[in-house]
């Protein structure tokens, strides 16, 4: 266990008490100046406009990206999982799970270009209908609309995957039992399919709360750099700003340690409400 255990102190814990210390410091790892603030980084971090924006951005993006990188990749695993004696299934199951390989500088290049106020595909299409254009990602109305619709694309496929796993290896003959006794697909699905993928739906729910949070910072990196306006910023993308592009590490040493204590708080709640509810096979 010695080299497993080392590893989990080395690169686990080790940059978490060095974040925790950091946050207690004034200090750019440039200079030979190290000056303890104590919480002065908290409030600073606290008090900080763009730092609510960001905050309240993670929040919408949690409660959009959440429930659809649950609830559809979900619905597609049924279409696809109807289709299991076709050899179109494997047809559709690449397809849909392509984006998820997809490089983010790729992704984002690919829909810069579709969602482009001047001459993006999308804009031309209204053009076409007689539809007024949009600015898409350039409009602070739409602009966390469209980095939670690009980072749907980029990452449903996994979560669909899972589904597709769990409806896979339901016995067989639950099935059949359930048609002797006249029970409709829609019934047989949620009254025994989706009670039996009770430990898949509760993994895919903690670890979709984590992809969501690091999945964003790629999608706005190469498609709106947070703008306009800090707009379509998060968390996360907010805590990178302040540690490596202004050297601000103290701030983005207390903002780190904000969101793992609030990551923590989501998944013990997960776990307290929603496992209870679980039973494994």
């Amino acid at each position: 266990m010695g080299p497993a255990v080392l590893s989990v102190a080395v690169f686990l814990y080790g940059p978490l008490i060095a974040s925790v210390a950091l946050s207690l410091l004034d200090w750019n790892l440039l200079s030979s100046e190290v000056r303890f603030v104590g919480l002065a980084n908290y409030g600073a971090v606290l008090d900080s406009v763009d730092f609510r924006l960001s905050a309240w951005n993670t929040l919408l993006y949690c409660a959009t990206l959440i429930p659809a990188q649950i609830i559809l990749p979900l619905i597609l695993a049924v279409m696809i999982h109807a289709l299991r004696r076709s050899p179109a299934q494997g047809f559709y199951r690449g397809c849909l799970f392509l984006p998820t390989i997809v490089a983010y500088s790729v992704a984002g290049v690919a829909w810069s270009w579709l969602l482009n106020p001047v001459s993006g595909l999308f804009n031309e299409l209204l053009d076409h209908f007689g539809l007024p254009r949009s600015r898409w990602h350039t409009d602070p109305n739409l602009a966390l609309l469209c980095v939670s619709l690009v980072t749907f694309w980029k990452t449903f496929g996994l979560n669909m995957l899972l589904w597709l796993a769990a409806l896979s290896s339901l016995p067989q003959e639950l099935r059949e039992a359930s048609q002797l006794d006249g029970a409709s697909p829609r019934r047989h699905f949620f009254t025994i399919s989706l009670p039996l993928m009770a430990p898949t739906a509760f993994f895919i729910s903690v670890t979709t709360l984590f992809h969501v949070l690091d999945d964003i910072v790629g999608v706005i990196d190469v498609l709106t750099h947070g703008g306009p306006a800090g707009r379509s910023s998060s968390l996360l993308y907010y805590l990178w700003q302040q540690g490596l592009q202004f050297f601000q590490f103290g701030t983005a040493s207390a903002v780190a340690v904000i969101i793992i204590a609030v990551v923590l708080a989501a998944t013990w709640l997960q776990f307290r409400v929603v496992e209870k509810r679980v039973h494994y096979g």
